[in-house]
C-alpha cells in the first residue's frame, strides 16, 4: 500500500477551511437478481383453467448494500423474469405483474412491469420486458426497504416451483462530507 500524501492535502485543507465537499456518481448499469423465488404451487388445477399466486421479496441496505445507497434519479429499465429449479420454461404463464413497494408506505406502490403473454408468444425460458420509458422509483428505493412483489397467472403447477428475478436500474449516488 502507498500513501500519498499530495493527493490528501486538499481534502484536508477545505476540511480545515470548514468546506463542505461533496461528492456524485452516476451508475448506468445495475443488475440486481433475487435467485429462486418461492412461488406456491396451485394442486388440482385442470389444463382449462387458469389460477393466479403472488410472492415477494424485499430489497434492504443488508442484501443489497452498494445498490441501495443509489439516491438519486433510480429508474427501472429491464426486467426479466427466468425459469429455475423445477420448470423448464414459462410457457404456463398468460401473465405477470412486478411492483415495487415501501412497507412504510404502501400507498406508494409502483408498478414496474406488466405482461400479457402473446398468442405468438415462444416457449422461452425468461419472459423480459424492457420499458418504453424508465420506470422512475427514487422514494422507493431510497426508503429503508423496498418491497417487490411478483404476480402470475395461468396455467400454473401443481407442485411449488422457483424463479429468478432480475431488475436492472440506473442511479446517482451523492455524499456530503
Amino acid at each position: 500500500m502507498t500513501f500519498r500524501p499530495c493527493s490528501i492535502f486538499p481534502m484536508l485543507a477545505a476540511l480545515a477551511c470548514g468546506c463542505a465537499g461533496s461528492f456524485q456518481a452516476d451508475v448506468s448499469d445495475i443488475e440486481i437478481t433475487q435467485r429462486g423465488l418461492k412461488m406456491p404451487g396451485v394442486p388440482g388445477t385442470t389444463p382449462a383453467s387458469d389460477a393466479s399466486v403472488a410472492s415477494s421479496y424485499t430489497y434492504s441496505s443488508c442484501n443489497t448494500a452498494w445498490a441501495k445507497r443509489l439516491n438519486q434519479n433510480v429508474r427501472v429499465h429491464n426486467i426479466t423474469i427466468a425459469a429455475s429449479g423445477s420448470v423448464p420454461n414459462l410457457e404456463f404463464l398468460d401473465f405477470a405483474r412486478v411492483t415495487a413497494t415501501n412497507p412504510a408506505s404502501p400507498e406508494s406502490t409502483i408498478e414496474l412491469l406488466s405482461y400479457d403473454r402473446s398468442e405468438a408468444a415462444s416457449s422461452d425460458s425468461d419472459i423480459e420486458v424492457s420499458m418504453p420509458a424508465p420506470v422512475d422509483i427514487t422514494t422507493i428505493w431510497s426508503a429503508g426497504k423496498a418491497v417487490i412483489e411478483l404476480q402470475v397467472a395461468g396455467q400454473l403447477p401443481g407442485q411449488d416451483w422457483t424463479v429468478d428475478v432480475t431488475i436492472n436500474l440506473s442511479g446517482r449516488m451523492t455524499y456530503e462530507l
